[in-house]
C-alpha cells in the first residue's frame, strides 16, 4: 500500500526550508473512514493537508491538536497528530449544501509538552478564509513566517518557512536571505513542480539540488486512532450513576461510536463492576 510521506528541505544560501507532504494515499485513508460529501472534499482535503504541516513545530514524543470551530458558516474540524506522523481528524458537518469561503468563529491549539505544561492558545477570527486562518495560527502561535501551497489538486502542501539569521550557516559567502514574497517569486517554478507532479524522492532530490537546496529527509504520515473499549467505558464513568442508568435504561449493552474512525464498541452495564486498566 502506498505511504503518505513529507520531505524536508534547506536553501541556506536565502535562509528558508520547506516541507511538502504528498497527500494522495492519507487522503484516501480518510476517505475510507469518513463520509465526505463532495461539496466539502475540497475544503477537506485543504484543510487536513494544511494543517498536518503544523507537526514540523513538534519535538520527539510530543502530540498536538488543532481544532476549528466555525460559527458563520457552523461547522467544527478537529485534527490530533503526533511527532511520529500518526495523526487522526474529523469534520462536523461531513457534507457542506455549499461550499463556504469566509468563516467566522475561533481555533484552538492544544500540545503536549515532554516535561512540561501542555500549551494552549485560542485564536479568534471574523470572515478569514481557511488559508488565513491556518497562516495566521503560524504567526501568533508559532511566531514563525511561514506559508503554505496547495497543488491544483488539493492532494499536496508545502509549506516555506523564513529562517531565524541564527539558523542560516554564514559560511555561504553569497548568503542573501530573502523575504517571504521575493521567496514564493523566486522558486514558484520550483514550487509549481513539485507541488503537481508525482515525483519520486530521488527526482525531488535531484531537483531541489539544482534549485540550490538540499534534501534534509522524511517521514511516513497515517492516519491512526487510539480509541479503545477500555477508553469508551472511561469516558462513561465521567457521567453520574443516574445518567449512566439512562443510558442503559432502553439499550443494554449500548452502541458508542469513536467520531474519529467510525468504530463501534458495544458497552454493557455490568463492564462497569469491573477494574478499568
Amino acid at each position: 500500500m502506498e505511504k503518505c510521506h513529507q520531505y524536508h528541505f534547506l536553501n541556506n544560501i536565502n535562509g528558508f526550508s520547506f516541507s511538502l507532504i504528498k497527500g494522495a494515499p492519507l487522503i484516501a485513508q480518510i476517505d475510507a473512514i469518513h463520509n465526505i460529501g463532495p461539496h466539502a472534499k475540497d475544503f477537506y482535503n485543504r484543510t487536513v493537508l494544511s494543517s498536518m504541516q503544523m507537526v514540523n513545530f513538534l519535538k520527539p514524543r510530543e502530540s498536538l491538536g488543532f481544532y476549528i470551530d466555525s460559527e458563520e458558516p457552523y461547522y467544527r474540524f478537529k485534527v490530533e497528530m503526533s511527532s511520529e506522523g500518526m495523526m487522526r481528524t474529523l469534520l462536523l458537518p461531513e457534507e457542506f449544501s455549499d461550499f463556504p469561503k469566509l468563516f467566522t468563529g475561533k481555533c484552538r491549539i492544544y500540545k503536549s509538552i515532554i516535561g512540561g505544561s501542555p500549551y494552549t492558545s485560542v485564536l479568534e477570527f471574523e470572515k478569514l478564509d481557511l488559508d488565513e486562518i491556518i497562516n495566521q495560527v503560524m504567526k501568533q502561535s508559532y511566531q514563525t513566517n511561514s506559508k503554505i501551497l496547495m497543488s491544483e489538486d488539493k492532494e499536496n502542501s508545502l509549506m516555506v518557512t523564513l529562517l531565524p539569521p541564527t539558523n542560516i550557516d554564514s559560511k555561504f559567502e553569497e548568503l542573501d536571505p530573502l523575504t517571504m514574497d521575493k521567496i514564493l517569486e523566486k522558486y514558484q517554478d520550483l514550487f509549481k513542480e513539485i507541488l503537481n507532479h508525482d515525483y519520486t524522492q530521488k527526482q525531488l532530490e535531484e531537483l531541489t539540488e539544482s534549485q540550490g537546496c538540499v534534501y534534509l529527509g522524511s517521514k511516513e504520515m497515517n492516519f491512526h486512532c487510539p480509541c479503545s473499549k477500555e477508553r469508551m467505558i472511561e469516558n462513561l464513568f465521567t457521567l453520574t450513576e443516574d445518567d449512566r442508568d439512562h443510558v442503559f435504561a432502553e439499550n443494554d449493552p449500548v452502541e458508542i461510536r469513536c467520531d474519529y474512525c467510525n468504530t463501534l464498541y458495544y458497552i454493557g452495564s455490568e463492564e462497569f463492576t469491573k477494574p478499568v486498566h
